[in-house]
């Protein structure tokens, strides 16, 4: 009976793969699928973000040259608590396959694009200063 219900979910993980996490560095016909429709669609730092609406989260995904490679999850009411945490983290694929969770952002992604999404924001900040003191 054990093996029985062992072989159903592991075929059940293998079938359906989308269901199991967030995943940073999924195309975005992928990502689309996971979250549904996009509620909106915008520019950023580096490539561009689509808003989601899923499961009582607003997702957040940045894209560059159609991957993703930034999720951030807010709660659409309400705040994250401890248990919401705990879930995004697991769905979030957090310390699997190079991706991080970075607590101060609230988002998931790779240490690499975080250090050239940090230095691309921190540019652009300079760069609308620099506008507003001449």
């Amino acid at each position: 009976m054990k093996i029985t219900t062992f072989l159903v979910l592991l075929c059940g993980l293998l079938v359906c793969p989308n269901l199991t996490r967030a995943r940073v560095g999924e195309t975005e016909a992928q990502v689309d699928h996971r979250y549904g429709k996009p509620a909106g669609k915008w520019d950023d730092y580096v490539g561009y973000k689509k808003l989601y609406h899923w499961h009582g989260f607003d997702a957040i995904v940045t894209f560059v040259d159609g991957v993703s490679q930034r999720e951030m999850f807010n709660k659409s009411q309400g705040f994250i608590d401890p248990h919401d945490q705990k879930y995004l983290l697991k769905v979030g694929g957090a310390n699997r396959n190079g991706i991080i969770f970075d607590k101060d952002a609230g988002v998931f992604t790779t240490k690499e694009f975080a250090e050239k999404y940090r230095a691309a924001r921190e540019a652009a900040w300079a760069k609308s200063n620099e506008k507003q003191q001449q």
